[in-house]
């Protein structure tokens, strides 16, 4: 009797865990599994839920539609699918891949309201690659917050534009939004709260969140936002001629596009080729041409968002720069930043970076930004040598190597960020910082000794719980203490809109205050073995490129 009794109770056991596992979804059921994080907490895991109808056949480079409804329950217990990358093959990418992922420490129940905040993280990757997989939540779990990634079109499949009705653009954008509408939609049904949801992205997805905070159809689908080295202010992030890229990828392919600038033989034509086709096609766009553009520092990523023709879908119709500076975007607390010294990986093999930084003393007209719209090249080559000269003070970027790693982290990331915070905080709340702390965790090697030394991404392993820095117990205390207070500052403003709503001894009893440039100060929070409270960041720089911008007499800008 006994033991059918326990196998009574081993199956109840069984059942009561499966059904706990289980939700429903408006198009229907999901079945997830259970992790523990490493300081053994529980959480539910759901991977690769579908969000959108696969965007294949008639759909491809078309904007996301609804995916239909199953019947059953459909397995979402492993994630095994990215978007189709362009610089590297990988097994399971696939044009099929608009999923999206939850991790939640609570399932809700009659007992338990859904309530918990939520964070929805958009991945960098230059809009060519990258993918929601390479961090646990852990970290996020562990302070009872959710955390919801998934997979965007990327490269040509994403971001393809014919600048007209046909192929107008921005689908990797218009995939972000139909995610973010689906997380606002569903996630009460994981625990979470669809009024506390705070977007988060990196690099590229930094520069996603901007574009995300520009589109009205989004106000009121989250409370927060935090922008870590990315807006849509940096030249990387943004591509001014499309549809030249469209048709000189078609002519690679077939040279009856040589001629034929129709576009929609062009769409007929990239429908009929195989996924793995296209994205070599892709890829290859960065070859195109001898064109000297091609040489040119940060001038726009070839597969990015564009600024499209007015359509019912459209996601951007208007300059970016234009729209911040007339406080048109979704009015919430932001958190935004960059690192001290983001492109110092360019420097780490020096005899190439000095090449290189030979080429634009040679053409310093190439050092002028595009969204200057200098188009003569007497007055183009006076720009650009006052570019260098802010830097070298006269002399020749490839005998000054140090200053040359400060002017392409200006130019590819700083400057843009600054300004957006600057603009932005004009109308709404802007938190700003520098992350400087230079620790083993984050440490990627620099060629200079100087105290500003921290890379792009080097914040992130403080962050994430990468799947080989869980366990950072054998790191330095500095390191260790850094985490924690990164966490706590990145949680307090998930939670409360504010990285310091309290004294708090873990954070030197710092009060972060918002930048407010309309007293004339920039304050931003110094992250280093010390917290500090500093004024202006990259001072001296941004106001001499500021000065430049001023003296062409216009600011009909796109970046900046």
């Amino acid at each position: 009797m006994f033991p059918c009794l326990a196998v009574v109770f081993i199956l109840l056991q069984i059942a009561f865990t499966y059904s706990e596992l289980l939700v429903h979804l408006p198009t229907g059921k999901i079945l997830g599994r259970k992790a523990t994080t490493l300081q053994n907490i529980d959480y539910f895991v759901f991977e690769k839920i579908p969000y959108a109808a696969p965007p294949v056949g008639s759909l491809r480079f078309k904007p996301p539609q609804p995916h239909d409804s199953w019947d059953g329950i459909l397995n979402t217990t492993s994630l095994n699918t990215t978007c189709f990358q362009t610089s590297r093959d990988v097994d399971v990418q696939s044009e099929d891949c608009l999923y999206i992922n939850v991790y939640t420490p609570q399932l809700p129940d009659k007992n338990c309201e859904a309530s918990l905040n939520v964070v929805f993280y958009i991945h960098g990757g230059g809009f060519t690659d990258g993918f929601p997989q390479p961090f646990t939540p852990d970290l996020l779990i562990n302070n009872n917050i959710i955390f919801v990634t998934f997979n965007y079109r990327l490269g040509i499949f994403g971001f393809l534009s014919t600048q007209d009705d046909v192929i107008p653009g921005n689908n990797g954008l218009k995939d972000q939004q139909y995610a973010l509408r689906w997380t606002h939609q569903n996630i009460h049904l994981f625990g979470g709260d669809p009024n506390k949801i705070t977007i988060m992205g990196h690099s590229s997805g930094g520069a996603s969140i901007a574009y995300q905070l520009s589109n009205p159809k989004n106000k009121g689908l989250f409370q927060g936002a935090i922008l870590q080295s990315g807006t849509y202010l940096i030249p990387g992030c943004f591509q001014r001629d499309p549809r030249k890229i469209a048709f000189a990828t078609a002519a690679r392919l077939n040279s009856h596009f040589k001629t034929n600038n129709n576009s929609q033989d062009l769409l007929e034509y990239l429908r009929t080729l195989d996924s793995k086709t296209l994205a070599k096609a892709g890829a290859d766009a960065f070859k195109i041409g001898n064109d000297p553009e091609n040489f040119y520092l940060f001038q726009g990523f070839v597969w990015a968002p564009v600024v499209e023709v007015k359509n019912e879908n459209a996601f951007l119709t208007e300059k970016m720069y234009g729209l911040l500076k007339a406080g048109n975007f979704v009015s919430v607390p932001i958190l935004i930043g960059h690192n001290s010294e983001e492109s110092v990986s360019f420097a780490s093999d020096m005899a190439a970076f000095k090449k290189q930084m030979q080429v634009y003393d040679d053409h310093v007209d190439w050092l002028v930004p595009k969204d200057m719209q200098i188009l003569d090249i007497k007055d183009s080559t006076t720009m650009g040598t006052s570019i260098r000269n802010i830097y070298t003070r006269g002399g020749a970027f490839a005998d000054n190597l140090r200053d040359a790693v400060k002017y392409c982290s200006d130019t590819s990331l700083n400057r843009g960020i600054i300004k957006y915070a600057e603009l932005f905080s004009k109308s709404s709340t802007a938190y700003f910082y520098q992350f400087s702390y230079d620790g083993q965790l984050g440490h990627r090697d620099a060629p200079f000794n100087d105290t500003e030394r921290v890379g792009h991404g080097a914040e992130l392993s403080y962050l994430f719980c990468y799947r080989m820095s869980c366990d950072i117990s054998s790191y330095p205390e500095t390191d260790r203490l850094t985490r924690e207070r990164l966490l706590t500052l990145w949680t307090n403003f998930i939670k409360y809109q504010n990285p310091t709503p309290e004294p708090s001894k873990l954070l030197q009893n710092v009060t972060w205050p918002p930048v407010k440039t309309d007293d004339g100060n920039f304050y931003y929070l110094d992250i280093n073995e010390n917290l500090k409270i500093k004024n202006h960041p990259k001072e001296e720089r941004y106001k001499a490129w500021n000065a430049l911008y001023d003296s062409l007499g216009y600011d009909d800008f796109d970046t900046y």
